[in-house]
């Protein structure tokens, strides 16, 4: 049972990308289930299709848009579409990211391009292409899964850190300009989340390095819920970390 009323969304119309799995499957589903329409996008079609039937079948109003964040002619289809079919765009959830693990000398040049094509420009695509299409004169929410690698080093995430680090920067920056127009940016930085690809990755490359205190994806998804919602109506331009005072472990660990 949700602790938040069923309807909070009501009449709400939310992208959500990579929205056909993991993380952002969840956060689709719980959008969809607190009365929004739903659009996820992806770059394969057999991921949505499975999705969108699992999400009908809950109830929730669903479009499945088969699109690569880093291609501003598929987001801006993706856009077309949604307004075409659900007529606004209230909530935008940035979630498509790529990640494996790596030390530096082992990322390859186009490995490092990929995630921050992906991860950064993927979000400034998506949130430009809504915020030109809609936002601006309507207003809305929009959320960036970030990273919590904002303030120190992580080994074997160089790529993943510098994207993500810039998607803070861009939440922030997008925050400042938009307030005026009754849009707010937010971004949620997941510690280490159970039962999600690149945790699995990461256990396979690296022994020991997921030990700690565990989430879920749907304390992923209530983040995002709470913070698109009216009891959020304030909050803009930050980053909230959702890793069970993981990183403030860390940094008190650092300090010593």
């Amino acid at each position: 049972m949700s602790v938040f009323n069923e309807h909070i969304l009501r009449d709400k119309v939310a992208i959500v990308t990579g929205g056909a799995t993991g993380i952002g499957k969840v956060i689709a589903r719980t959008l969809g289930l607190h009365g929004a329409a739903v659009v996820i996008a992806s770059r394969k079609r057999d991921v949505l299709d499975t999705a969108k039937a699992e999400l009908q079948a809950e109830g929730i109003q669903c479009l499945a848009m088969v699109a690569d964040v880093r291609e501003p002619d598929a987001v801006e289809a993706v856009v077309d579409a949604t307004l075409e079919h659900l007529g606004r765009i209230d909530i935008l959830v940035n979630n498509a990211a790529g990640n494996f693990p790596a030390t530096i000398d082992n990322i390859s040049y186009n490995g490092f391009k990929a995630v921050v094509d992906i991860d950064l420009l993927g979000t400034y695509n998506v949130t430009k292409a809504v915020y030109t299409a809609f936002m601006k004169d309507h207003g809305g929410a929009v959320i960036n899964i970030a990273a919590p690698f904002e303030h120190w080093g992580v080994t074997y995430q160089a790529h993943v850190a510098a994207a993500k680090t810039g998607v803070i920067s861009l939440t922030r920056t997008c925050a400042v300009e938009w307030a005026a127009r009754g849009i707010r940016v937010n971004a949620i930085a997941p510690g280490q989340v159970d039962d999600t690809e690149g945790l699995d990755r990461f256990e396979q490359a690296v022994e020991g390095i997921t030990s700690g205190l565990s989430g879920t994806k749907q304390d992923i998804a209530n983040a995002v819920l709470f913070l698109v919602s009216d009891a959020a109506r304030f909050i803009s331009g930050e980053c909230i970390r959702v890793d069970g005072a993981a990183c403030v472990d860390m940094l008190k660990v650092g300090a010593e």
